[in-house]
């Protein structure tokens, strides 16, 4: 595995666990809000619902890149293999369509910042 790739995958995870971070984040601001009774227990039951899901899906992403193939020898390669295989993932375990958004949009940053630094 080339350090770029390297680089690109420990940048991802970095990118997946600050999404994490947010997601925790409004779970903690919902919570406040149904302690504070601006949301009622049915809101903020689907709210929780919604951000446990995207969690999970999240995670099982991370576990995936683990599985990823050190053959890869380019960003590009494994974005477009991360691509195909995360919606279909996504399908599958009926995960809300934001996993898919967040990962896609994670891999489009990351990949810009590589091609940056190559110039």
């Amino acid at each position: 595995m080339s350090n770029r790739v390297r680089l690109f995958l420990t940048m991802l995870r970095e990118e997946i666990g600050e999404s994490l971070d947010n997601i925790q984040y409004l779970a903690d601001s919902y919570e406040r809000k149904l302690k504070n009774g601006d949301v009622t227990n049915y809101v903020y039951n689907e709210n929780e619902s919604f951000l446990a899901q995207e969690t999970a899906g999240l995670r099982r992403f991370l576990a995936f890149m683990d599985s990823i193939s050190p053959d890869v020898k380019e960003p590009e390669d494994i974005a477009i293999l991360i691509g195909n295989v995360i919606k279909k993932k996504a399908e599958d375990y009926e995960d809300p369509e934001a996993i898919y958004l967040i990962i896609n949009k994670k891999l489009e940053k990351v990949l810009r910042y590589l091609r940056l630094q190559q110039e």
